[in-house]
């Protein structure tokens, strides 16, 4: 992708910052989307748009239009200084992927017949989600489960250690794995 095209999706998510039907949820989850196919899943970009929000303490209650207006301008300042970032320095790289770090995923389509359709998805992307929604301890319990034998109880296990982090860390794991562009294409 050219750094003009870059550009172009960093500056229609700027105009969207002004679109009367503002989603604030649905903006952050795509603009982070953006970022990380421009940068790469383990951009700290990713990370200065979500601290935007963690730095307001309102956002424990949930957000107040004064709090969305402050969101909105240093949003708008962020994702400016990207547009400069690319403008003038050189483009970013694409980082490599490695066969060994993909998992195939295989989703059956109700259509006129049933198909299978194999996407790959690669696997340091959902770390990564992993790392930013999880603490180190938070981790380590899910490492827990995974290593444990093979049994039909894992994926209850699992679910029920995610949900005890809270509904919050569940939903935002959850969240930005179906929000990849990767995982959209299949839904």
């Amino acid at each position: 992708m050219s750094n003009l095209k870059k550009i172009e999706i960093l500056n229609n998510q700027i105009d969207k910052l002004d679109d009367e039907k503002f989603d604030l949820n649905s903006w952050v989850m795509s603009t982070d989307n953006f970022l990380k196919t421009i940068w790469g899943t383990s951009t700290p970009k990713s990370k200065q748009l979500y601290a935007i929000c963690n730095t307001m303490s309102a956002s424990m209650f949930g957000y107040t239009d004064k709090d969305v207006i402050t969101f909105k301008s240093q949003w708008k300042s962020l994702l400016e200084s990207y547009i400069v970032e690319l403008e003038n320095l050189d483009s970013p790289s694409t980082p490599a992927r490695h066969a060994l770090n993909n998992i195939n995923f295989t989703v059956n389509q109700n259509q006129s017949q049933e198909q299978s359709q194999k996407q790959s998805v690669n696997i340091e992307f959902i770390i990564e989600v992993l790392k930013e929604n999880l603490t180190g301890k938070q981790i380590k319990e899910l490492d827990e489960i995974i290593k444990e034998p093979e049994s039909t109880e894992k994926a209850t296990k699992l679910t029920d250690k995610l949900l005890s982090f809270g509904s919050n860390v569940a939903a935002g794991i959850l969240g930005n794995i179906l929000s990849n562009p990767q995982i959209i294409g299949l839904l």
